[in-house]
């Protein structure tokens, strides 16, 4: 009777663990999707920040355009004066101004320069970053649909188990079927019965006492494991 009895947890246990091994998939889908979902905001972030960077460069692009066009206006003005100027010490002065003037200019233009190459490789990179969040994201919301797909399944067969776990947990007998819940409800593993091998709990991996593995063996009466308290067979 005893035999029968710890074939019925043996049984039951395997279904458990079945269960158990599925509903940590069930579990893990939500922490799946929130990792892939990261994989979008990572990439949504970097053209983020490429779109900051273009805005700053398009923003120091129209400083210098203004810039520039304050003294081209400044040279203008300049040359008008050299129409008017009395002396040679003013005609120079004057001359000086200017050339001082469209030096800044040109420095100015070959910072514009700079900043427009800056910009052209920014709009590049935003496309490229834009063409690669597409992809990712069609990835993603595949692999998603795959992995609710695959945890409704898992579902359904956690279903079919626990009706195949509820008709076996019916024909042991009530007492030991509640011995059994309290030491799986305690362990992490799930596992509340630990095969006896070379004298040591399947369980915990202790050595056993001599006396315990004899009675086991005897198969006379449950046996508990004085470590780990698992039903041992």
């Amino acid at each position: 009777m005893i035999s029968e009895n710890i074939e019925k947890l043996i049984e039951l246990q395997k279904i458990d663990n079945e269960i158990f091994e599925k509903l940590e998939e069930v579990k893990s889908f939500d922490k799946k999707e929130k990792e892939l979902n990261k994989k979008i905001a990572e990439k949504e972030k970097e053209i983020k920040e490429t779109k900051n960077d273009l805005k700053k460069i398009q923003l120091d692009k129209k400083e210098k355009e203004l810039e520039i066009k304050s003294y081209e206006e400044t040279v203008k003005e300049l040359n008008k004066k050299l129409d008017n100027v009395k002396t040679n010490k003013e005609y120079e002065a004057l001359l000086i101004e200017i050339a001082n003037t469209k030096k800044k200019i040109s420095e100015l233009e070959d910072e514009l320069l700079l900043l427009m190459e800056k910009e052209d490789d920014i709009l590049k990179k935003e496309k490229i970053l834009e063409e690669e969040l597409k992809k990712i994201k069609e990835e993603i919301t595949n692999k998603i649909e795959e992995e609710r797909k695959k945890t409704e399944e898992l579902k359904k067969e956690i279903e079919l188990k626990e009706a195949e776990r509820k008709k076996i947990a019916e024909e042991a007998p009530v007492e030991l079927f509640q011995l059994y819940e309290k030491i799986r409800k305690t362990k992490k593993d799930n596992k509340a019965i630990a095969k006896v091998e070379d004298g040591i709990c399947g369980g915990c991996h202790m050595s056993l006492p001599t006396y315990i593995v004899e009675m086991v063996k005897k198969k006379e009466k449950i046996v508990q494991c004085e470590n780990c308290s698992r039903i041992l067979y």
